[in-house]
């Protein structure tokens, strides 16, 4: 959702001011003393309809802490392994999720098929691939040659299919119209298979260049799409240092840009004679590619003129990139089966009903968290690329899971019930593409029917790493009515709000936005454990959460005593897409969201990224890039968009006071 971040302490007197504002509100609750009744007094007339009972303040609740740390660390132990969608652990986190509603005696919402289970809305979402062992053939001379199974394995993206044709060598299969490289020469090789080599060439023109290759093994780049602008044809080089072209050895981005260059395959040529391990992401980028070790490709395609195993990173710098070379009477068969593999996952629904005789009672306010999580990692989503252990998921998101479930607890046991139905619902399946709620709102129960019953949603994620206690509440800009809700909500907790109105992001809100339902979203922002091992129960500050659900609840009751529904807005362009993705160009920063001052400030910067490898510290303030201003995070996220892969900028923090300009060269985008 960045580094760790210090747990922000619950001051004293707020725990005072918690206890004081409990026994008010219990007094509150009290049944008034009837007045003495005069003898004389005539009898008295039948007494008009009571008015219906307001139900009790929702205040700070000393124990709460002890109850969302237990749910956490449930959540987030390694009974559960990382709660993957289509694991045990996620079903187990469903399981434990339902029992918890059962006790607060939540109602079912919808009719459930008769073998489900209490609570329940399957749906199936896919969870990864089943690689079968691919089969690679040359034919050179009317003579058939295979290549040995040992000796290749399927492409990370690649696509399932039998595809053939001309070989042609088109070096490391890069395109940088940035610092004017392209591997393929400006050329289309439509229907041909494109021969890449492994990792990514070194510049020669520029200071600092060096005698050295820099490689990026096949299997140990990042995972994610990569962007480069169109083919380029060849330039006079200008200075570039040496190793511009760093980041643009992702497999995946070389597939993507052999498939924009109209290839019908693609043979990945590996740095040695290891081979990557098989991926089981079942995302294709939309080409049947293999991987085989340089032995094997130097025996088929002697006229590559490929380096043997080991002397790869010996290859010189070079100035412009060699042109396409055809290998002349070789023509290969590549096949490849990649099955998308689908699992049973679930949202886990609990309903409690409006009193009855409500004028509101056909109306619901919606309260979401994801359960879900990464699992044992081993996909592109996590941070730890190679790690196979398990991913607890802590924060992200048993911190908004275990929310839910205390806000769900304050509700039960208020003495009357709300003016309008809460639905309580732990979405699954959110970090494939958050799947579930997408589910949720097109497939909805009954009685909401279009989501035109849905009044409103307030959702949770990463709310467990409060610093300074400071908290986004973003979405705001769906409804004008928002604001003095929130603040209304938050009077007496401490909290030092930001306040964002995009409705769309990268967490279970977007899907209601998208159906024109007003949203709100809480976030602590993102540290250096976001989707890595190191995301453990530990590290969460329960008091945060505990305020966290405080608030949501007073935001959810003030939503249900509204006489009018919140009007809904469209929200402006979302600067949050930069968590997960969205940019041709990154820079590897993680920016603290919950920052209020000119600038944005950063929480971390990801380690061998663009701005750690210039020089960005976490603590920087950005304060230009380029030519553009930075006064805040939508400034930010417009600058990234004009950045081009490979080509340097200059982009100036405020370091402790001091203007520090730092040379940057954006990395493929994620």
């Amino acid at each position: 959702m960045v580094s760790a971040g210090l747990a922000a302490l619950r001051p004293a007197r707020l725990r005072r001011a918690a206890v004081a504002g409990l026994l008010v509100a219990l007094a509150a609750c009290a049944p008034p003393a009837a007045p003495p009744r005069e003898a004389t007094a005539p009898p008295a007339a039948p007494p008009p309809a009571a008015a219906p009972a307001a139900p009790a303040s929702i205040d700070l609740d000393p124990a709460a802490e002890a109850r969302i740390k237990a749910d956490v660390a449930y959540l987030a132990s390694p009974e559960l392994a990382g709660r993957g969608t289509g694991e045990p652990g996620a079903d187990l986190a469903a399981e434990f999720i339902a029992r918890r509603f059962a006790e607060l005696k939540l109602e079912l919402l919808g009719e459930a098929p008769r073998d489900a289970k209490p609570y329940r809305q399957v749906f199936e979402a896919r969870v990864g691939a089943d690689v079968a062992p691919p089969s690679l053939a040359v034919q050179r001379a009317g003579r058939k040659q295979g290549v040995e199974a040992d000796k290749l394995v399927t492409a990370d993206g690649s696509a399932s299919g039998t595809v053939s044709g001309s070989v042609v060598l088109v070096g490391h299969g890069v395109t940088a119209a940035a610092v004017s490289w392209d591997d393929y020469g400006g050329r289309d090789i439509e229907g041909k298979i494109a021969l890449v080599l492994d990792g990514v060439p070194t510049l020669s023109s520029g200071p600092g260049a060096t005698a050295a290759a820099h490689h990026a093994p096949a299997g140990a780049a990042h995972h994610a799409p990569a962007g480069a602008e169109g083919a380029a044809h060849h330039h006079a080089p200008a200075a570039h240092p040496a190793d511009a072209l760093r980041d643009f050895g992702s497999v995946r981005y070389k597939l993507r840009t052999a498939r924009e260059h109209k290839a019908a395959g693609v043979i990945l040529v590996a740095a040695g004679d290891e081979l990557p391990a098989v991926s089981s992401d079942a995302a294709s980028m939309g080409i049947p590619a293999v991987v085989i070790t340089r032995s094997a490709a130097r025996a088929l395609f002697p006229a590559a003129g490929l380096a043997p195993p080991g002397k790869a990173a010996a290859e010189k710098p070079a100035a412009k990139a060699p042109a396409p070379r055809p290998l002349a009477g070789v023509t290969v068969e590549i096949t490849t089966r990649v099955t998308p593999r689908m699992a049973p996952a679930s949202n886990v629904i609990g309903l409690l009903r409006a009193r009855e005789g409500s004028p509101h009672a056909d109306e619901y306010i919606v309260l979401g968290a994801h359960f879900d999580h990464l699992g044992h990692g081993g996909t592109s989503a996590s941070r730890a690329p190679g790690v196979r252990a398990v991913h607890p998921g802590a924060d992200d998101n048993a911190s908004g899971t275990a929310m839910l479930l205390e806000v769900a607890r304050r509700f039960s046991a208020m003495p009357a019930r709300p003016d309008r139905n809460l639905v309580f619902v732990a979405f699954g399946a959110e970090e494939l593409g958050a799947l579930g709620s997408r589910h949720f709102v097109e497939h909805p129960p009954a009685q909401l029917a279009g989501m035109k019953p849905v009044v409103a949603m307030i959702n949770a994620d990463m709310v467990g790493r409060m610093r300074d206690d400071k908290l986004l509440v973003d979405g705001l800009g769906t409804s004008p009515d928002w604001r003095p809700i929130v603040d209304g909500a938050a009077r007496g907790l401490g909290l030092a709000l930001q306040y964002g109105v995009e409705g769309f992001g990268a967490s279970d809100h977007t899907s209601f936005t998208a159906a024109r339902v007003p949203v709100a979203f809480l976030f602590t922002g993102v540290h250096e454990d976001y989707h890595r091992p190191s995301d453990t129960a530990e590290k969460i500050d329960a008091a945060g959460i505990a305020r966290c659900s405080v608030l949501a609840a007073r935001m959810a009751l003030a939503l249900s005593q509204r006489d009018a529904r919140l009007a809904f807005t469209d929200p402006p362009a979302d600067p949050h897409r930069g968590m997960r993705g969205g940019f041709r160009a990154s820079l590897g920063t993680m920016p603290d969201y919950a920052y209020q001052g000119p600038g944005v400030k950063l929480t971390g910067v990801r380690p061998d990224a663009p701005a750690s490898r210039a020089g960005m510290q976490g603590g920087d303030v950005i304060v230009r890039i380029g030519t553009h201003a930075i006064t805040n995070i939508h400034d930010f996220m417009f600058a990234l968009r004009e950045l081009e892969p490979g080509r340097e900028v200059e982009v100036e923090v405020d370091r402790g006071g001091t203007r520090v300009p730092l040379k940057v060269i954006p990395a493929p985008g994620r």
